[in-house]
């Protein structure tokens, strides 16, 4: 509050400057360079401030610094200077007249340069502003750090200009680059290209980004570790809103929860897409809610849309549709369903999410068959492998009056803790 105050002073000692038609008085000339103190003064005690305060004071100075000349002339600049003693910083206390030969034809054009800099900064704050947004969700990893604090450093830097020790850095950098100090405003349009174009990388670069928190997302839902999964996902789907693979990966995670409607919403925002992967997830939550007619519809249209070469999704749907088929009691129906997916999970390497599911099914239905020969032996298959991935597929054990096998088989892929150290960045 105190530099806005400060500010708006600022601005309009510098507006009756602007509109007066003779040359200004003292007491007007002096009120300007007090204000300037204040502003001083505040940005000194750290106060935030924002890329607009910050392009309007750039815009004030500049303006300031263009009446240098008749603010030489009507003020005692030398006996004031005597009595309040300012910093050396406080250039405004020590403006001078500027001669003719001084003025280059490049400090000619320092109103252009300065504003195609308040512009410049102008549009890198939008851009800080969004990235701020985006990155406000599940933690800001590495990777997204690494560009946000690019953009960020030197926004800071530029600030730090308006303060004393900011200042002098910024000059003595210039003058060690042996940059004359009339080209300062060049160099500092120069400077704020770099950061406009280093934006505008860091925003062309946000589908990437997106894409790696969902990667990362992945790995921990594979491991059982839901709720740093649904952060990934979550900061994923701001970032990158148009992966149809995150409500996916979301939606999984609500239903490895048993929040069967959240997972519904959000496998309802692909199904218009056509995915198979969709109509899988879909069918499965209404399995859990035991609309069997809707679960085998939809399960039945994934298995027309499904890849050939995407074995763990053809695994899923053949699964859940025996799975279905089994709850409605067509047993013959439903072992061809199962007898496909066990193909397919024995070909699959490593212990999938959901694998072994398949076994317990089609000992289910070797059961109701009275087969029980070959039945125990899928009983064992499946407490030696079961890895079920949802809440609703480990009650089903329980439904079905398998409490030996519910204690038995691994449970990681619902739900786990964790045990070590992540090593997530």
């Amino acid at each position: 509050m105190k530099l806005e105050l400060a500010l708006a002073q600022y601005t309009d000692a510098l507006a009756h400057l602007k509109l007066a038609k003779s040359e200004p008085s003292e007491i007007a000339i002096l009120h300007i360079l007090v204000t300037r103190d204040a502003i001083k003064e505040a940005l000194s005690e750290k106060t935030q401030l924002s890329v607009e305060s910050l392009a309007k004071l750039l815009e004030l100075d500049n303006f300031l610094k263009q009446q240098a000349d008749a603010i030489a002339r009507g003020a005692k600049l030398a006996e004031w200077r005597a009595t309040f003693h300012p910093s050396p910083e406080a250039w405004w206390w020590f403006l001078e007249p500027t001669s003719e030969e001084e003025v280059s034809p490049s400090n000619r054009l320092d109103w252009l340069f300065n504003g195609l800099t308040i512009a410049g900064l102008t549009a890198v704050g939008a851009y800080m502003t969004t990235f701020v947004q985006l990155f406000s969700t599940g933690g800001i990893s590495f990777a997204e750090t690494f560009g946000l604090l690019g953009q960020g450093g030197l926004l800071l830097t530029v600030i730090h200009t308006l303060q004393d020790t900011g200042q002098e850095k910024i000059k003595n950098l210039l003058q060690k680059l042996n940059i004359s100090p009339q080209f300062h405003s060049q160099a500092t349009l120069g400077i704020t290209a770099m950061l406009l174009l280093a934006s505008v990388g860091v925003y062309n670069s946000l589908p990437r980004i997106g894409d790696w928190n969902y990667r990362e997302g992945k790995k921990l839902y594979e491991r059982g570790l839901l709720e740093k999964a649904k952060g990934k996902y979550e900061q994923a789907a701001k970032i990158n809103p148009n992966n149809w693979e995150i409500p996916i990966a979301l939606g999984q995670i609500y239903e490895s929860l048993g929040a069967i409607d959240l997972a519904r919403k959000e496998y309802e925002k692909v199904l218009n897409l056509g995915e198979a992967r969709a109509f899988n997830n879909l069918g499965r939550v209404y399995i859990s809610k035991n609309d069997r007619v809707t679960a085998e519809t939809l399960l039945r249209m994934g298995v027309q849309r499904v890849r050939k070469e995407d074995a763990q999704l053809n695994y899923e749907l053949h699964l859940n549709l025996g799975w279905i088929l089994l709850k409605q009691k067509q047993y013959q129906a439903a072992e061809k369903e199962i007898r496909q997916a066990v193909a397919i999970d024995q070909a699959i390497e490593g212990k999938q999410l959901g694998g072994g599911m398949a076994y317990c099914l089609l000992e289910d239905v070797l059961e109701e068959k009275k087969d029980t020969k070959e039945a125990s032996r899928w009983r064992k298959m499946c407490l030696e492998s079961a890895r079920p991935e949802t809440l609703e597929q480990y009650k089903w054990f329980i439904e079905t009056g398998k409490q030996d096998f519910a204690d038995q088989i691994d449970t990681t892929g619902v739900v786990n803790g964790e045990s070590n150290p992540s090593t997530q960045p």
